[in-house]
């Protein structure tokens, strides 16, 4: 097995979601969002906004936090917005762990029915923007915004906001400090404990490759059980810190949207991790044992992931509301 240096993968990554995002949307969905795109590049303006197919709006500024898979197609098409769908109960807790803009905390709040969602974000740039989606979509009653980043540790840090908004991250010690901003950096463990959060039913965590270190410093509220469903970047050195997890009684799947099945992986290294993906994904889903009967009972299938484990071609499902939500 070849794996590939960051950039090449990124534009492997990148080419991978174009091609099945299309299949997903259809090709002229796909065409009308790329003469979206083309005019927006075109006029540079300082934001902007998407209303999506879901009827979510999500405003960003221009080009710093230009979200492409939304311009292009229009809605969410990852697998875990779905598996969400699918499963969601009432009276969640959902913790977004590198809220961004927000596009998935205001999923979430939209979506879900009587949901509260704790979103942490340490860029003051994403943090404005994510307030302002918050209000767009009329959702402050169950969005809480901490402005702060999330480690395996307490500190007080400098924080780069990247032209790209997206890959924003921790700056290195001793980094040129031009450009960052100070931050408090705290455990997930830690803001569990100060929020009074004794249960969480969804924790998602995206850091631009700082995942591990958010996971670290969570170790005890998942030996504690206290997470039920996580939503993990996809990452290299992310998989021993899988095998860690899947040892504290967490189980670890792909989600196939059209089957609703869950295709479990139980081997952590890189290539049982991420050559057999039943459908494109950028995310893993993990779900604690004790929890994943009664969360897909009637719902969902689950089956094991293997080498024959086929992708198989999409069709547009509509995003909606959850059954959870009444409407």
């Amino acid at each position: 097995m070849t794996y590939f240096t960051l950039p090449t993968r990124r534009f492997r990554a990148a080419a991978e979601k174009l091609s099945w995002g299309v299949k997903v949307v259809g090709l002229m969905a796909a065409l009308q969002g790329m003469a979206r795109y083309a005019a927006l590049v075109f006029k540079s303006p300082d934001n902007a906004e998407v209303l999506l197919k879901s009827g979510q709006i999500l405003e960003f500024d221009f080009p710093s936090q230009f979200p492409p898979a939304f311009i292009i197609f229009g809605d969410y098409i990852d697998p875990e917005f779905y598996f969400l769908r699918d499963v969601a109960g009432t009276h969640w807790c959902v913790v977004d762990a590198g809220a961004a803009i927000g596009h998935f905390s205001i999923f979430v709040a939209t979506t879900l029915s009587d949901v509260k969602v704790e979103a942490f974000e340490p860029s003051s740039a994403n943090v404005a923007t994510l307030r302002r989606n918050i209000s767009r979509n009329n959702v402050g009653a169950c969005v809480s915004v901490h402005q702060l980043a999330l480690s395996n540790r307490k500190d007080v840090a400098r924080f780069v906001t990247a032209p790209n908004s997206w890959n924003s991250q921790l700056a290195p010690e001793g980094a040129d400090a031009s450009g960052t901003e100070i931050v408090q950096v705290e455990t997930l463990d830690a803001m569990l404990d100060a929020l009074s959060l004794h249960h969480v039913d969804v924790l998602k965590i995206n850091v631009a490759g700082f995942e591990p270190a958010v996971l670290e410093g969570a170790m005890q509220s998942l030996a504690a059980g206290r997470v039920d469903i996580m939503i993990l970047l996809l990452g290299l050195p992310s998989l021993p810190h899988y095998a860690a997890i899947a040892a504290l009684g967490y189980r670890f799947f792909y989600y196939h949207p059209r089957q609703r099945t869950l295709f479990e992986v139980t081997r952590f290294d890189a290539d049982s991790v991420l050559s057999h993906r039943p459908w494109p994904a950028r995310h893993i889903i993990a779900i604690r044992d004790a929890a994943l009967g009664s969360l897909v009972a009637g719902v969902i299938d689950v089956r094991p992931l293997t080498e024959t484990t086929a992708p198989e071609k999409p069709r547009r499902r509509q995003m909606g509301k959850s059954a959870a939500g009444g409407s």
